[in-house]
């Protein structure tokens, strides 16, 4: 069996062949690299699907063919749906952003005191996200649990750092919201959620997931390992609520994006306050709203957001000036990088957002930074380069593990700039480095003092 063994689509009116062709034909390159069984992708414009496929298997053992009805799990995309829902019930008089949260949810620890519901929004809160308690994933997140014992796991810990002070993504701050939901709205988050969303756009498609629930057309999630592909593990998804919860299509989410060209939802004003950067207490910049995360391309602004979640990964990406949109879902945990196809989509339809060149403005920078990947590569990084947050996040046996498996990359034969931009507080750079056949983007961001406060290495 191949993973190429058969494309299930949908038709389109007014369609660009040449232009899905070539969709087509990156589509399948990406699926060939073996990182996901599927991929299911829609292209927008203004609302309106010009394209919608699915690529590859989105059940494996049974050779069920994915498509755009495909449903899988879209984790953190969830975050903009709870995000919606506090700005309804923001226009509503329920509450206020500025509003301690703990003015709606009671017994809540004394340091959460001052949290207000917008820095909860913005990941400015400093509540301790519960997905970095060790251990957790192993064993507790395989049981049931409720939103309030969810945070029963973080409410203990001391605050990452003064509220607005910083920015630091915190899924437990997206379950407190979720509980703000159900509390405001006196019933379950599910039933806000299709009151409020699902059902007046016709998401006929998308659930808050369930765990005895049957779903036509779910596609199942896979992790990649030497062996292939293996049943990710199991995940009780009573625990990523209002953080992560929901299961979607392509074709459902286009119905999402189509709603946010109107006043049936939201506010085009609120909209753009949830789409509008975060500014902490120092005046520095963070690139995310409420739910979304905001950039730029070209001089065209970008709201978008990723998710990841045990067995899939997925990505939403919307040009509203321009009004087109590209949303890919996959099912693996190691799925690709649909934040890059998502881009590469993007660029194939509308030439206007093909990432410009850049001017390497810098060389001895870029010089210093492939030093930082040859010492990955050798294991001999240099941990004391880091900033604090980025050392806790990244421990060092889980760096070891990194070490060893980049080892096997060989010798870096091109170390090649193609952008620098800045996010926050700090300057993220983007290279491409070959090693032999294998082309791979280096990512590296520090701080105005050179700590090193990011790294990735991708397809």
């Amino acid at each position: 069996m191949t993973l190429l063994a058969g494309i299930a689509s949908h038709s389109y009116a007014q369609a660009d062949e040449a232009g899905f062709k070539k969709l087509d034909t990156y589509f399948n390159s990406q699926l060939q690299k073996k990182k996901t069984p599927s991929i299911s992708v829609a292209v927008i414009q203004r609302g309106k699907v010009i394209y919608g496929k699915g690529f590859g298997m989105a059940n494996l053992e049974d050779e069920v063919l994915a498509s755009a009805n495909s449903v899988y799990r879209i984790g953190s995309i969830t975050k903009q749906f709870t995000a919606t829902m506090i700005m309804q019930l923001v226009k509503e008089g329920k509450l206020k952003l500025e509003d301690p949260f703990e003015s709606i949810l009671s017994d809540m620890p004394a340091a959460w005191s001052k949290v207000t519901v917008k820095q909860l929004l913005n990941h400015t809160s400093g509540v301790k996200s519960y997905t970095e308690i060790p251990g957790l994933f192993a064993n507790d997140a395989m049981k049931p649990t409720t939103p309030a014992g969810i945070i029963k796991t973080v409410e203990s810990a001391q605050l990452d750092f003064e509220p607005g002070t910083k920015w630091h993504y915190s899924n437990s701050g997206y379950e407190l919201l979720g509980m703000i939901i159900e509390k405001l709205d006196t019933r379950p988050y599910e039933e806000s959620l299709k009151a409020r969303i699902l059902t007046p756009l016709g998401m006929d498609h998308t659930y808050f997931t369930g765990e005895n629930r049957l779903v036509p057309h779910r596609a199942q999630g896979y992790s990649n390992s030497n062996v292939g592909f293996l049943h990710s593990q199991y995940l009780n998804m009573d625990w990523p609520y209002a953080a992560g919860s929901i299961e979607s299509t392509v074709l459902d989410l286009a119905k999402w994006d189509e709603a946010l060209y109107s006043d049936k939802i939201l506010s085009q004003d609120q909209l753009k306050e949830m789409w509008s950067p975060t500014k902490l207490a120092d005046g520095s910049i963070q690139p995310y709203g409420f739910g979304w995360q905001v950039s730029k391309m070209n001089d065209q602004n970008i709201v978008e957001h990723s998710g990841g979640i045990h067995g899939f990964t997925s990505f939403i990406r919307r040009c509203p000036s321009l009004g087109i949109s590209v949303v890919v879902l996959t099912n693996s945990d190691s799925g690709g990088d649909p934040a890059t196809m998502a881009k590469d989509a993007m660029g194939i339809v509308e030439p206007a957002l093909v990432q410009r060149a850049s001017v390497d403005k810098s060389p001895a920078t870029t010089k210093h930074d492939q030093g930082v990947l040859q010492s990955l590569l050798d294991g001999k990084f240099d941990r004391s380069s880091m900033t604090p947050e980025f050392a806790a996040k990244l421990p060092a046996e889980k760096m070891a593990t990194a070490n060893k498996q980049m080892s096997v990359l060989g010798k870096i034969l091109k170390f090649e700039f193609i952008s620098e931009e800045p996010s926050g507080v700090l300057t993220v750079r983007n290279y491409k480095v070959t090693f032999g056949l294998v082309e791979l983007t280096f990512t590296l961001a520090t701080d105005k003092d050179g700590h090193i406060g990011g790294l990735t290495i991708h397809q």
